[in-house]
């Protein structure tokens, strides 16, 4: 496969490091890899094999603060979305024809998500992948605090969140209440794939049920069975390419 790296430039005056691989069978249909916290586009790549073979190109990048990319600080899909919403414009510019698909997972699925609503009035995305999204990130925290110290969300915990959101909103400039998915998806008509391991126990497979039957656009789910947190792929791959083929097909994205 023949591939090239490319710099796009954020919003915010970084640049985002990408590899672009090309199909073996010339095409404009391109599906943006987008990774988790922590990681960087080549974690993402083990999806690219899957539409490779579905016939898109793939283009994976370094999402900001992470990998060779710029930013100071990890957002957690505040700012994210915008630099994804700038990637997605640029392989629009490059395949004005192009389907352009999203597979995100984690933060990367949380950062699709929101994307996707920054997407409505353009329509630039054809379809989203979202492999274990939080639902809504005040809501995850809480319960991570919770079990971790063993509250039901009592003083302690709640004090804690409460600081927590006055750094993030001092040091980087954002409020973890505008981190929710699930407050941005509702009218969203962009086909929407919601994937989730069962055995997660990062972040718990019912925020994607809540995502799911939350959304009112055409949608599909798939619970990857016994897989832990970001290996639905990994653990259940033939199951897993299916589930996301039979979902292109029947959103027309992709001919059987």
């Amino acid at each position: 496969m023949e591939s090239f790296n490319v710099s796009i430039k954020s919003s915010f005056g970084y640049e985002l490091s990408g590899t672009y691989i090309f199909n073996s069978k010339p095409t404009n249909n391109t599906v943006i890899l987008v990774h988790g916290i922590g990681c960087d586009r080549w974690e993402s790549m083990k999806y690219s094999d899957m539409y490779l073979d579905m016939g898109f190109n793939v283009l994976a990048y370094d999402s900001r603060d992470h990998g060779t990319s710029g930013g100071k600080d990890i957002t957690l899909g505040f700012f994210e979305k915008t630099d994804l919403d700038n990637i997605v414009k640029w392989v629009k510019w490059v395949n004005p024809k192009a389907i352009i698909g999203v597979h995100g997972e984690s933060l990367g699925a949380v950062t699709a998500l929101l994307q996707a609503n920054l997407d409505q009035s353009k329509k630039n995305v054809g379809f989203y992948v979202v492999d274990c999204p939080y639902s809504d990130l005040w809501e995850l925290m809480a319960i991570k605090l919770s079990s971790e110290l063993r509250l039901n969300f009592q003083p302690a915990a709640a004090f804690i969140l409460f600081y927590a959101n006055i750094v993030a909103l001092k040091q980087s400039h954002f409020s973890l209440h505008a981190v929710s998915p699930i407050t941005e998806i509702g009218d969203v008509k962009t086909p929407i794939m919601f994937i989730h391991g069962s055995s997660d126990t990062f972040i718990p497979a019912s925020m994607s049920l809540e995502l799911y039957l939350r959304n009112t656009g055409p949608k599909g789910i798939y619970i990857s069975p016994g897989a832990e947190h970001a290996m639905s792929y990994l653990t259940n791959k033939e199951e897993y390419t299916a589930k996301v083929k039979q979902f292109l097909v029947e959103n027309k994205m992709l001919k059987e």
